[in-house]
């Protein structure tokens, strides 16, 4: 999705239009057919989506009009419910909406204002749509352990007191740094809008782990599913890769990401071509060796067009032993203690994000290493997580679809403080 916009970027024409909605910039809309019309509204190809409605929602949005095209150009020839198929047409029109943003708190604001709803689940993508779709919902208390997501009414700007009650977080709806969907197409590329040019950094950061002997090798059709999750959901800015043994075919397959740091032990970066400047990349052996070889942390500087940069180090921890080769809880911590000295040495003070496979468990010494350490846990699922330094505001967290592989994606969009 990502590489055919990338094909047209030369040639696409664009109509000024005011809008009423708000939306991701152009140059982030998978199958763009050569038109964007501003308003939130483009020329989409229909090889893979017949339906406006289907469209919108493969890259985070919701769809609010779709129509026939008269002559390839912004003009509407005849309009269809968003949930319509198209037929017969290589091309259609979308109007397509993006959700409110979202910000956190670490706990929960000591006065959580009048109760809108309630909603069973501790997901936080089920709990943004539940405050979407609830008039008056301008934030919410969700409490993973308890499965339950309080909708509240009150407005909050992330400047409240909180406190702590279980794993629970005040969630809040805050402005969405440039994604108007203006004719200009924005600025950055980046999944979650970019820098603006010398504003707000943001980010999306994703890890997954590929399964890449069984996936790519053995069952290589699973391969497909892997790289559509990619290109067509995930859309990251940058991501860690785990059990990667070709950036080079991830790169041509996806069609919008580049090799970014160094690849050793089959991991490593990779970012959306254009979005940052990569420099300083490195790796260092863990020595923390189990069954499959040495474990490594690969690292890389990645610097925005307005010159604003943080640091990406990844990783890919040992789970089995062989031999002499063991590998367990202790050996973890090891490499962690490694990995944690690295990242000071490389980075200094600079706002870093970590990604990897840790082939631990949360409460297990090498994690909790990383949060003694100073740096907050983004989001974790099985052995995957996404750490931060406290350079960073989360703005949002989740988890993905295996597609293919064994491991869930697991995503953080991040804003630089």
């Amino acid at each position: 999705a990502g590489s055919n916009f990338l094909q047209f970027n030369s040639r696409v024409r664009h109509t000024e239009n005011s809008s009423e909605y708000s939306c991701a910039p152009f140059s982030e809309w998978p199958d763009v057919d050569g038109v964007t019309c501003g308003g939130c509204k483009a020329l989409v190809k229909t090889d893979n989506f017949k339906r406006c409605k289907d469209y919108c929602e493969s890259f985070g949005h919701s769809c609010e009009a779709a129509a026939e095209e008269k002559a390839e150009d912004c003009k509407e020839k005849k309009r269809y419910r968003c949930d319509e198929e198209i037929e017969e047409t290589s091309d259609m029109l979308c109007t397509c909406s993006k959700a409110p943003c979202y910000a956190s708190l670490n706990g929960v604001v000591t006065d959580e204002g009048q109760s809108v709803g309630m909603a069973r689940t501790s997901s936080m993508e089920e709990c943004e749509k539940a405050c979407n779709d609830k008039e008056r919902c301008e934030s919410f208390t969700l409490c993973p352990e308890w499965q339950k997501c309080f909708l509240k009414a009150k407005s909050l700007d992330g400047s409240e007191a909180v406190e702590q009650k279980s794993d629970c977080k005040s969630v809040f709806k805050t402005t969405c740094s440039g994604s108007t969907g203006g004719s200009s197409g924005g600025s950055g590329g980046g999944s979650s809008g970019g820098s603006g040019g010398g504003g707000e950094l943001k980010v999306k950061v994703v890890s997954y782990n590929l399964y890449w002997w069984n996936a790519f090798d053995q069952n290589s059709w699973k391969s497909d599913g892997i790289i559509s999750n990619i290109k067509d959901n995930l859309r990251p800015d940058t991501i860690g890769l785990q059990e990667c043994d070709s950036p080079s075919q991830i790169s041509r397959r996806t069609g919008f990401l580049s090799k970014a740091s160094k690849f050793k032990g089959a991991q490593g970066v990779m970012i959306r071509e254009g979005r940052f400047r990569a420099s300083n990349k490195g790796s260092k052996d863990l020595g923390a060796t189990g069954k499959w070889g040495p474990r490594y942390v690969t690292w890389v500087k990645l610097t925005d067009e307005s010159g604003q940069s943080f640091w990406h180090f990844n990783t890919h921890w040992c789970v089995h032993s062989e031999g002499k080769r063991v590998c367990n809880e202790d050996v973890r911590y090891r490499g962690a203690r490694t990995m944690v000295r690295t990242i000071r040495e490389v980075a200094g003070d600079s706002p870093v994000v970590v990604t990897g496979d840790f082939n631990a468990q949360m409460n297990e010494k090498g994690p909790q290493h990383f949060l003694d350490s100073g740096f907050k846990l983004a989001v974790n699922d099985w052995v995957d997580c996404i750490f931060y330094s406290n350079h960073w505001t989360l703005l949002r967290e989740g988890k993905g679809s295996s597609s293919g592989s064994d491991h869930k994606p697991v995503y953080a969009e991040l804003a630089l403080n």
